[in-house]
């Protein structure tokens, strides 16, 4: 777990977590309140993996491609990060291109999200459309900036060049 995880998960900005982990930069160390203790004390460690280990490492630029498509359907990258159990950072290193290989069993689980969100729209599964349209808009704007191919019809039923009738 990161700094940034245990600050999210307790409340607690990152500043005093990061000086908390690194006691040794600092001549005494830090003091805490009783609340502030209490809410990283009560930070949990994430479950283990329950999946099977899938060995080696494979080029990430397929899945770079599945998630750059899922966004520009209007796929929130914390919807598709909850979904596939990793950080919203690890998925933009991939879409970005900032990470040449992953692991075989991250690909394979994008590649499974990718297959079964592709069936649907994000209506259809209650993510609001202020949070669809931003993310349709980030990832054209990505798109621009990081060189990816964006899809030819990004959304079924849409017309190219018009934006697509997500919601009735």
């Amino acid at each position: 777990m990161s700094a940034s995880d245990i600050a999210a998960r307790s409340g607690v900005s990152d500043t005093l977590v990061r000086r908390l982990l690194r006691p040794e930069e600092a001549r005494r160390p830090p003091r805490i309140l009783r609340p502030t203790e209490e809410a990283l004390l009560g930070v949990t460690a994430p479950a283990a993996r329950t999946g099977p280990r899938l060995p080696g490492r494979t080029p990430a630029a397929d899945a770079a491609a599945r998630l750059q498509d899922l966004a520009e359907r209007g796929w929130p990258a914390t919807y598709v990060a909850r979904q596939l159990d990793t950080s919203v950072n690890t998925l933009a290193d991939i879409r970005h291109r900032r990470r040449r290989s992953i692991g075989l069993r991250l690909d394979q689980m994008i590649r499974l999200l990718h297959h079964s969100l592709t069936t649907t729209t994000p209506a259809n599964r209650g993510i609001p459309r202020g949070h669809v349209l931003r993310a349709r808009r980030a990832a054209f704007r990505s798109a621009a900036v990081f060189g990816a191919v964006p899809a030819q019809n990004p959304c079924p039923g849409s017309v190219q060049g018009q934006e697509p009738l997500l919601f009735p």
